[in-house]
């Protein structure tokens, strides 16, 4: 073969191109090695994007406007106009009670003449120029020491026309002085039958009470029940029993009614001022 330079140069670039074309194919087979090396295998669903929940917001609640705030219940004050009883009647059943009757007279003036003395003497008191909302008074004088406190008492029976039963709530009030005796004036109510057994007779709110000589009159209130039933009525009565000692107490304006034994009326009987 006859040498010629330009067929060396030929196969020079020949070569020189064979291996720039397998190193090109060298470089991108191991490029692809390294992809696939560093593509973990994982699935289309894991690929896929999770679809969020659609949220629904919550509705704005509609402005309220507030209940108004009802005014505590103020009372009008009794009329002081009223004729004495008739002002009382209206004062108890602000209390509660309801239902009531009675039970002595119907006039404030037949109740106090109902109030007899027993073991001391009774006088009627002059109330001309003395602002009390009663218009009868009586004094009750005691001159002799008792051996009992219920020896000496001031006392009425209910009414003949009336029944009393077991139960029946008696309540009321009255006004009391201390008349300016030797010794503090005192009082305790009690309801008495035939019985002659305290504790089957009738109950009262109101134990031994000493007036203070100083303090004027004083109005009482008082409440109780009846131990049993009672037919006519007037055979139990209302006893203001008065003590040991000598004194001299004043009693006016007794205001007394029954009232059926309903849990109303019950109810009513803790809203009584005590002494």
């Amino acid at each position: 073969m006859k040498f010629n330079k330009k067929n060396v140069f030929k196969i020079t670039a020949l070569l020189v191109c064979l291996s720039m074309i397998f190193y090109v194919f060298a470089a991108c087979g191991q490029s692809d090695a390294n992809t696939e090396a560093d593509t973990p295998n994982v699935t289309a669903e894991e690929v896929a994007e999770p679809i969020a929940e659609a949220v629904t917001p919550a509705p704005t609640p509609e402005p309220t406007t507030p209940e108004p705030t009802e005014p505590p219940t103020t009372l009008e004050p009794i009329d002081p106009n009223l004729p004495y009883y008739e002002y009382l009647d209206v004062e108890f059943s602000r209390f509660g009670f309801t239902g009531g009757e009675r039970i002595v007279a119907d006039t404030e003036e037949e109740v106090m003449n109902a109030l007899r003395a027993k073991s001391c003497t009774k006088t009627e008191v002059d109330l001309s120029g003395e602002d009390v909302p009663f218009q009868h008074a009586y004094r009750y004088t005691i001159g002799n020491l008792a051996e009992n406190f219920w020896d000496i008492a001031a006392e009425m029976n209910f009414d003949r026309n009336k029944t009393l039963s077991e139960g029946d709530i008696i309540a009321g009030c009255l006004y009391v002085r201390d008349a300016g005796g030797p010794n503090p004036a005192q009082l305790y109510f009690a309801i008495k039958t035939p019985t002659n057994d305290w504790a089957g007779e009738g109950s009262m709110n109101i134990s031994l009470v000493e007036l203070d000589p100083d303090s004027g009159w004083q109005k009482i209130y008082f409440q109780g029940e009846s131990a049993c039933d009672e037919s006519p009525a007037s055979t139990a009565f209302l006893a203001l029993f008065l003590g040991y000692d000598p004194h001299t107490i004043e009693i006016g304006g007794l205001y007394m009614m029954r009232y059926p034994a309903t849990s109303e009326n019950f109810q009513a009987t803790r809203n009584i001022p005590y002494y």
